[in-house]
């Protein structure tokens, strides 16, 4: 594009510097033929007009596309890039359950973008993540303001609602959210916490109903925590299939921090440190093999993994010991194979 607009550039400056000859020999051509002169004149100077606006026109173009190439996607919504590269460091700060840092870039993100619904419900879902259940709320009702037709959004603000009492304002959020998604996981969760809000007041059952709210928060909030988790374990078996190995095993590892308890992340996380150690063994890199391997065996020590996965990380770790020449060591590994039931 910089050529062509270059070669126009020049074109104009010869035509301006005809027109510039034309003038200066005026005098001449019209002792000659005053009538030619004119036609002559008039042409060059439509001609140079004609030139300039392609010119206008083309960079004017080529401008709009640049600024439409520099900006990103979040969700439905176009920001900046400087914005975006926001939004999307927080959100990995939050599938790291670094939920501070988190916060703060997306206040910085709203900043930029104050009716960004997408930002004001991430931004209200990582505060409820915090028990920040009044700010959660303020960001909740921002975002539907914003953008009515977001379940979540209504999930969000009948959630935190929920969490400071305001049992009616809650329902209404519920049955909004539920109006406009009906159905999935999240649905059946809301369904379950309206059942709760419309069940008959007692007196005497105050006590043990704020309980049972408590204890269905803490089921949601680990259900939240068991879905992000899982999300980073998908996101780690994606660098696997790339072999981008290392960008994977951080993804375990964060997920494991995240629910340090949960049998499908660990499964998930012994079943990524066998295929990875697999494949240091065909590179030749056998220390990194047995160092991964030896972390499999770590995680599935603390229980939740199945006896199949065990006796394959097992296997595994005998097979690379005999490679080694440590028999001794290998032979016990197999013994605490046969003890498996």
């Amino acid at each position: 594009m910089l050529n062509e607009s270059s070669a126009l550039a020049s074109s104009i400056d010869n035509l301006f510097a005809s027109l510039i000859r034309l003038q200066s020999d005026q005098q001449a051509v019209f002792l000659q033929d005053d009538k030619m002169n004119v036609i002559g004149l008039t042409r060059l100077i439509k001609c140079f007009t004609l030139v300039i606006c392609v010119f206008a026109t083309q960079n004017l173009a080529e401008g709009k596309s640049e600024a439409k190439k520099e900006m990103m996607r979040i969700g439905d919504e176009i920001v900046s890039p400087d914005a975006g590269k926001l939004f999307v460091k927080a959100q990995e700060y939050l599938d790291g359950n670094q939920l501070e840092q988190a916060a703060t870039l997306l206040k910085q993100f709203i900043e930029s973008y104050p009716n960004s619904a997408t930002g004001h419900y991430k931004l209200g879902f990582v505060l409820l993540q915090q028990n920040k259940n009044t700010d959660a709320l303020e960001q909740a009702k921002r975002c539907t303001e914003l953008k009515e037709k977001f379940s979540n959004g209504w999930a969000l603000l009948g959630e935190a609602s929920m969490n400071l009492k305001l049992k009616q304002q809650a329902i209404d959020a519920y049955h909004k959210a539920l109006a406009i998604q009906s159905t999935g996981e999240n649905a059946d969760v809301i369904r379950e916490h309206l059942d709760e809000l419309t069940k008959p007041a007692s007196a005497n059952l105050n006590v043990n109903d704020d309980l049972k709210n408590q204890e269905i928060t803490n089921q949601n909030n680990a259900i939240m925590k068991t879905n992000r988790a899982l999300s980073l374990c998908n996101q780690a078996n994606e660098f696997l299939k790339q072999r981008q190995f290392e960008q994977g095993l951080e993804k375990c590892r964060s997920a494991l921090k995240i629910t340090p308890g949960s049998e499908q992340v660990k499964e998930n996380v012994v079943g990524y440190l066998n295929n990875y150690a697999s494949d240091c063994v065909k590179q030749q890199n056998l220390t990194q093999a047995e160092a991964l391997i030896k972390e499999a065996i770590d995680v599935q020590s603390k229980g939740g993994v199945t006896a199949a996965s065990r006796r394959t990380t097992l296997s595994n770790y005998a097979v690379l010991l005999k490679f080694l020449g440590r028999d001794d060591e290998a032979k016990a590994i197999e013994e605490q194979i046969k003890a498996i039931k």
